[in-house]
């Protein structure tokens, strides 16, 4: 029975292909989706034989989901239908498997049983030539992947290169990764000679690895590195895309030591905008050193209201990350990401404005392609945000009075009808001149000077964490764990198990 899988976004058209589909001996629907993402998790569940797409569809399209499905069953029969005569999709379409390219206009149910028809034979011919073939370059190609995603590389046994057909044989060899930055380019072997029989396989959605022997003539030095580059600069040639090299092995058991170093050099394009091929620099450097020290003194000078130290942590963090050059991109844009939302939660009240704006700010961090994006990005949130407001020495008479008082009675049901009744103004002048001089309400301002007195306790002191939101001023527990861990990422509970150990040893940066 041939299993066919729909992807269209046109409900017409999914609906009359079910229809002729389900009148056709032999075949069978597996699924019918409206997108390329529904339709690529349609074919991990049910692992049709056939796909007929659209190209062009909202979320994600035709293509990219072929390429997609590329990766997990090479062998996948594609029928591509579509409205769009322009040569440039046909060449793609056919670049990544398509057997059969219909134009919407053309089909017919008499068309359609001869294209099922073709792909029914071809796949028969493919099985009765080998039929575990398929099945395995999937699981050669999942073996390469667990290499290359891997946290640490491990030894590779000649036992499990048999096992999975890899083709490497004794003597120099290369894994060069090739991002792509358009994902429905497609990269061809370059004609220069430098790898013999290399193999190909997809890493991720943008991904593909090549891993090959340095083809007889070609020797160690410079003439090797050159030869190298120019292999490299043509398949920039093809395409659009970034390229990390691993370091020349002559070592087979070493192999996912050079597919992880290819994979994370081209990481190095981050901190590199202007270059595409990448040789050198340390792949293990995965992460930034010592990420929650910086993040928990950020806190601490938040809600110590040391704006200026809390920037002099922002731009040593900065900083560090230039001179590290850690190759985890994500975990940076987070790291960042958080100091902007930490900051955002010390000085905003208002929930509702808050969350959106938390939202546009993981947004935009998150399409940051290079670390001077993402500098700029963080410089302008923290001038528009006022962090680098007056000093205490500077607020009006009536403000350092009030703060004063709150730095008193912090730990009892403080309220601003009572600071303002102390100052000897109304609730609403004091309000108003206090978020002038502070940029903060005076409910933020409170929980902040709670928060830094919290943070003393869980540190010092062996009070249960209830007991520390009591002698702060906190009667409810749920909503002091709250605003902690909007300030802290993490529950105090936590806090206290991670830091307490360490705290008294975290010193300055």
């Amino acid at each position: 029975m041939l299993k066919v899988l729909v992807v269209d976004d046109e409900m017409p058209i999914r609906q009359w292909l079910e229809f002729c589909i389900g009148k056709i001996d032999g075949v069978s629907l597996a699924g019918a989706a409206s997108h390329g993402a529904e339709g690529y998790s349609l074919f991990r569940r049910t692992m049709p034989d056939v796909v007929i797409t659209d190209i062009r569809m909202p979320v994600m399209d035709g293509l990219e989901m072929m390429q997609m499905i590329r990766g997990l069953n090479p062998a996948v029969y594609f029928i591509v239908l579509t409205s769009f005569e322009e040569f440039e999709y046909a060449r793609k379409a056919m670049s990544l498997g398509a057997a059969e390219y219909i134009l919407k206009t053309e089909i017919s149910d008499e068309i359609l049983r001869e294209a099922l028809k073709k792909a029914a034979d071809a796949i028969g011919r493919a099985m009765e030539g080998d039929d575990q073939k398929i099945e395995a370059v999937a699981d050669r190609n999942y073996f390469l992947r667990s290499l290359v995603l891997a946290d640490a590389p491990a030894p590779c046994r000649e036992s499990a290169m048999k096992e999975y057909g890899i083709r490497l044989s004794e003597g120099l060899y290369y894994g060069i990764c090739v991002r792509l930055e358009n994902k429905t380019e497609t990269i061809h072997r370059p004609k220069t000679g430098f790898l013999k029989n290399p193999m190909r396989f997809p890493v991720d959605e943008e991904s593909i690895m090549i891993l090959g022997n340095v083809a007889d003539g070609y020797g160690d030095g410079v003439p090797l590195r050159e030869a190298c580059r120019e292999y490299c600069r043509a398949i920039l040639d093809q395409a659009d895309c970034v390229i990390g090299v691993s370091d020349p092995r002559k070592e087979r058991a070493r192999m996912s030591e050079s597919l992880m170093e290819a994979y994370r050099r081209t990481r190095k394009r981050f901190y590199h905008p202007q270059e595409r091929i990448f040789t050198a620099g340390d792949p293990w450097r995965w992460r930034l050193e010592k990420e929650e020290k910086y993040k928990i003194l950020f806190s601490k000078s938040l809600i110590a209201q040391d704006m200026k130290k809390a920037v002099q942590v922002k731009n040593q963090l900065l900083e560090e990350i230039r001179a590290q050059e850690p190759l985890n991109v994500e975990s940076v844009r987070q790291l960042v990401c958080y100091f902007m939302v930490s900051a955002l939660h010390t000085v905003k009240e208002e929930v509702k404005k808050t969350e959106e704006e938390v939202h546009r700010i993981r947004e935009r961090t998150s399409g940051c392609a290079s670390l001077k994006e993402l500098e700029n990005l963080t410089d302008c949130f923290f001038k528009e945000h006022g962090m680098e407001q007056r000093s205490e020495k500077e607020y009006s008479q009536a403000v350092r009075r009030a703060i004063s008082y709150m730095e008193e009675h912090y730990d009892s049901s403080l309220a601003l009808p009572d600071v303002a009744s102390h100052v000897g103004l109304s609730a609403e002048y004091l309000s108003r001149i206090f978020r002038e001089d502070t940029g903060m309400k005076f409910i933020v301002y409170l929980n902040n000077l709670r928060l830094k007195h919290a943070i003393e306790l869980l540190e010092n002191t062996n009070l249960k964490v209830y007991e520390v939101a009591e002698k702060v001023g906190y009667s409810n527990l749920s909503y002091f764990s709250t605003v902690f861990k909007k300030n802290f990422g993490q529950n105090p509970f936590d806090y206290k198990n991670k830091m307490v150990g360490t705290a008294r040893d975290q010193g300055e940066i």
